[in-house]
């Protein structure tokens, strides 16, 4: 095993440790704390099959190995990004409605009131 690998292997369990401690703290969700703890479970699978990977790479003509690793690494960030971008976009409309839905109702309670004062 070369230094490369180890250091990959030792990085992406210390990156697996730091989300199980943010989940812990209650500082990062479990939906997402399951897509990073993805990401450092595929970063030690990548180090410990980095030949294979090289294989893979020649076979689909890339000549550069490390090109493959970005270009997957690419795919799968703007894949999160848009994930994200989902998900933003729910609680931005779930904002929304409840804005809208306070609204109503403060105005339920000013009829209210107004009704009891005149009654």
């Amino acid at each position: 095993m070369s230094i490369v690998q180890i250091i990959v292997i030792v990085s992406a369990l210390f990156f697996f440790a730091q989300v199980m401690y943010f989940t812990s703290k209650n500082k990062l969700q479990d939906q997402q704390a399951f897509i990073w703890l993805m990401f450092a479970s595929i970063g030690v699978l990548l180090a410990l099959f980095l030949d294979k990977i090289n294989q893979l790479a020649g076979s689909i003509g890339i000549a550069y190995m490390p090109s493959l690793i970005f270009v997957l690494a690419f795919l799968i960030i703007l894949n999160l990004l848009i994930f994200h971008t989902i998900s933003l976009t729910k609680q931005q409309n779930k904002v929304k409605n409840l804005t809208q839905e306070l609204a109503y109702l403060n105005k339920e309670i000013r009829e209210i009131k107004k009704n009891q004062l005149k009654g």
